[in-house]
């Protein structure tokens, strides 16, 4: 234990019955943690493990430290995310909704993150982030941020995701703006660019994942 040393101080070169034979257990900085006269009747077998038990304790104190210190910053980093998540809520849905149709009959780009081309999550994130609301970069990342919602609940501005691609390995891979009615706007592919699309009345009807809200 690097924290503990351990001192066995022999005093006398005659016999371990010499009455200054001493075992000191300190810390770090030097706190006597346990002191015991050594005689000839000491147990040593009893002294060790009295040694071992101090040794436990401390290094079990020092894990509870560790752990509550560990929770401590985890409930602080919870707090912001809810203060981050309700600052969201309060955003104003139909700018939202404005800004995602200016882009209607763009174009597809993998990857893209800009209106001289999107991808679906970059779409997405960039509309969003016109109105101040920041959400991740890929549709998977976007489906795990805000509050789930039941498909016969949709508001507008909610987040829509899709399993459109099993060959990915993830359980969402493409998303999209509800924006009331029973549709929704989308980056949708090379071929068609970004479009509106029936969520009942489409093939998305049958890839649908789920739905979270972020703005009310």
């Amino acid at each position: 234990m690097k924290n503990l040393i351990l001192y066995l101080l022999l005093f006398s070169s005659f016999s371990l019955a010499s009455s200054n034979n001493i075992f000191i257990i300190k810390d770090k900085d030097g706190k006597v943690l346990k002191g015991k006269r050594i005689t000839h009747n000491t147990n040593y077998d009893k002294l060790l493990a009295e040694q071992e038990a101090i040794l436990k304790e401390l290094n079990r104190n020092k894990l509870l430290a560790e752990q509550n210190s560990i929770l401590s910053a985890l409930d602080q980093l919870e707090s912001k995310r809810s203060t981050l998540a309700q600052s969201a809520m309060d955003y104003n849905k139909e700018n939202i909704l404005k800004n995602a149709k200016v882009h209607l009959g763009g174009k597809y780009v993998w990857g893209g993150t800009h209106p001289k081309g999107f991808d679906c999550s970059g779409y997405t994130q960039y509309i969003y982030k016109k109105e101040g609301v920041g959400i991740p970069r890929t549709a998977y990342a976007q489906s795990k941020v805000g509050k789930e919602v039941s498909r016969f609940r949709l508001k507008k501005g909610d987040l829509l995701f899709f399993l459109t691609d099993k060959s990915r390995n993830i359980p969402v891979t493409h998303v999209g703006i509800y924006i009331g009615d029973g549709n929704f706007i989308h980056a949708a592919s090379k071929r068609k660019g970004i479009i509106i699309t029936s969520l009942d009345d489409s093939k998305y009807s049958l890839l649908f994942v789920k739905a979270t809200r972020i703005i009310k």
